[in-house]
């Protein structure tokens, strides 16, 4: 296991400006700022084992030191700006037959979401007054076929005073609002931590063997957090509290 998570960090954290087109000559990006790009998972590790689920797309994943050198971020705002570039870019496919991006619109989204970002645009903002937060993983309850025990939780009223958030390292925030929807979720106010939030490097910009996320960093220090799972299952390795 050690073995192959070597290969996955060093899978991550090798420049993608090695990706070639067919003829193995030009390369595929030219934009300026592939520089700041991970190499994609290769599709074996474009998942979770943990939560026994696979993603539909792959996720662009950012080398938080080089954009802390050249942009001085935060680490909820290195998060950010990986998950508000790749909504851009899951919107972007959703709307175009072609599999690439142009190197023209591939630095437009970076410049805008970096202005976003750094002007204080939030994709995810929870309430000032919310103290309290669960963090339903719902990839394993899915593995499990245990959705019911999210909707009796609902029901009970356990998140009228704590704020409930969904987490998934598969889905995308798209795919999750989707899945909302066809579960009949979509009116209970769930906020979503999903795929494009995790990240092969901690808060202290040091590699991780895989991509995770240190959620009480994203929370604050002053929030207390639960994490909600299916009885017997483990924390999964995404999750760091």
């Amino acid at each position: 296991m050690k073995y192959l998570n070597c290969l996955l960090l060093l899978a991550l954290v090798s420049c993608s400006s090695g990706k070639v087109r067919d003829l193995g000559i030009e390369p595929y990006r030219t934009s300026g700022v592939e520089q700041y790009f991970l190499s994609d998972l290769p599709q074996w590790a474009n998942g979770s084992l943990s939560g026994q689920c696979f993603r539909k797309h792959n996720v662009q994943f950012f080398d938080f030191p080089k954009l802390q050198k050249a942009f001085n971020l935060t680490y909820p705002e290195f998060l950010e700006f990986q998950a508000q570039y790749n909504k851009r870019l899951e919107n972007y496919f959703r709307t175009v037959t072609v599999k690439f991006v142009k190197p023209m619109e591939e630095a437009a989204f970076f410049s805008n979401t970096l202005e976003n970002v750094r002007g204080g645009v939030r994709s995810f903002k929870v309430p000032a007054e919310a103290k309290k937060v669960d963090i339903i993983w719902l990839d394993r309850y899915i593995a499990q076929d245990k959705i019911d025990e999210i909707h009796e939780m609902q029901k009970s009223g356990r998140f009228d005073e704590r704020l409930p958030v969904i987490f998934s390292a598969c889905l995308s925030q798209e795919d999750l609002n989707q899945w909302l929807v066809e579960y009949s979720m979509d009116n209970y106010s769930f906020y979503g931590i999903t795929a494009e939030w995790l990240a092969p490097f901690g808060s202290d910009l040091s590699p991780k063997a895989a991509p995770q996320i240190e959620i009480q960093k994203l929370f604050g220090k002053d929030v207390k957090i639960e994490f909600i799972r299916p009885k017997e299952s483990l924390l999964p390795p995404e999750v760091v509290l």
